[in-house]
């Protein structure tokens, strides 16, 4: 499954020179949101230092608190704050389409060097789950995601057959066999 690693989202941030469209990247990756649902978001949906979430594709409605993080680049609460007491309810965040979002993580992605089949908004979504799952475990990040079913949570469990070698690999030096 394709996924930034954090220096990766950083490179990507990094690379994006407007406030609000690094704040949608935030956003969308923090708490694990599909393109049309971050460019969909209101006024209404950031209030109370939360962010609500009615999700699509018959995933569960999500209620989650802004991220406050060290790393001013990583940290999207101070800007949701800011963001929460100048837009009307009815006011969406990030008024453009998904398409324009698209443009967006794909310029920066190939502005920051990154490999080209990562740069979509999806794979915001994609690296929370694969950054956290293995520290949070499966079902905080069912809960996250809004998914209702484990078995679509555990797709970031899955890992690829260069990480499995290396781990048998590393595993195997260590058994007396």
């Amino acid at each position: 499954m394709q996924h930034f690693t954090r220096e990766e989202l950083k490179s990507l941030l990094q690379a994006i020179p407007d406030d609000m469209n690094r704040l949608m990247v935030l956003v969308s990756f923090w708490h694990g949101l599909r393109a049309s649902e971050t460019v969909g978001l209101t006024g209404a949906n950031i209030r109370d230092g939360y962010v609500h979430v009615k999700r699509l594709k018959g995933s569960l409605e999500t209620h989650q608190p802004f991220v406050s993080h060290p790393d001013p680049l990583l940290n999207e609460k101070d800007k949701l704050d800011e963001l929460a007491k100048k837009v009307a309810l009815d006011q969406r965040l990030f008024p453009m389409s998904r398409f324009q979002f698209y443009r967006i993580v794909n310029k920066a992605g190939k502005k920051a060097g990154l490999p080209i089949h990562k740069c979509h908004p999806h794979t915001l979504k994609h690296s929370i789950a694969m950054q956290t799952i293995k520290n949070a475990g499966i079902e905080n990040v069912r809960q996250w995601l809004g998914h209702r079913s484990i078995s679509s949570s555990g797709e970031y469990l899955r890992v690829d057959d260069e990480t499995a070698a290396k781990a048998i690999a590393a595993a195997a030096g260590s058994l007396s066999l």
